[in-house]
């Protein structure tokens, strides 16, 4: 097949544009769905390592940062306040999970784990992050 002479010929092209524009949105998505991923703002927690199980649905979380402040589920209370927070609806919750530092010190964690005892709680849970396999 010859070509004529002054003939242009006619290639493919694929515009860039809508796919560029798709690829930024995700972009930005992503940006802004990382910044929410903290879960207790203000207390940067270091669990020590363990194998896992499942979580129970109905309990409280207990935060312990190594420098000794204290949340429960994302509100900073003190050492005091503690069973009464936890039996803030009347009456203590199923279980309490304690989300503690592995630098913080163990008589804290005894201590918090005291206050929960006397609160009524009778299912007590530790958060560790699984060992790397």
């Amino acid at each position: 097949m010859a070509r004529r002479l002054g003939e242009r010929t006619v290639g493919v092209r694929v515009d860039m544009t809508p796919m560029v524009d798709v690829m930024m949105l995700l972009v930005i998505f992503f940006m802004m769905t990382t910044a929410f991923v903290t879960v207790y703002p203000g207390f940067d927690i270091n669990l020590p390592q363990a194998s896992m199980e499942s979580r129970e649905k109905k309990q409280m979380d207990v935060v312990v940062a190594k420098d000794g402040r204290i949340a429960v589920d994302g509100l900073q209370v003190d050492k005091g306040e503690l069973s009464s927070r936890l039996c803030a609806n009347g009456s203590p919750p199923d279980s309490v999970c304690v989300r503690a530092d592995k630098e913080a010190t163990h008589g804290m964690v005894v201590a918090i784990m005291d206050e929960i005892h006397k609160a009524g709680v009778t299912k007590l849970a530790i958060a560790v992050e699984e060992r790397g396999r």
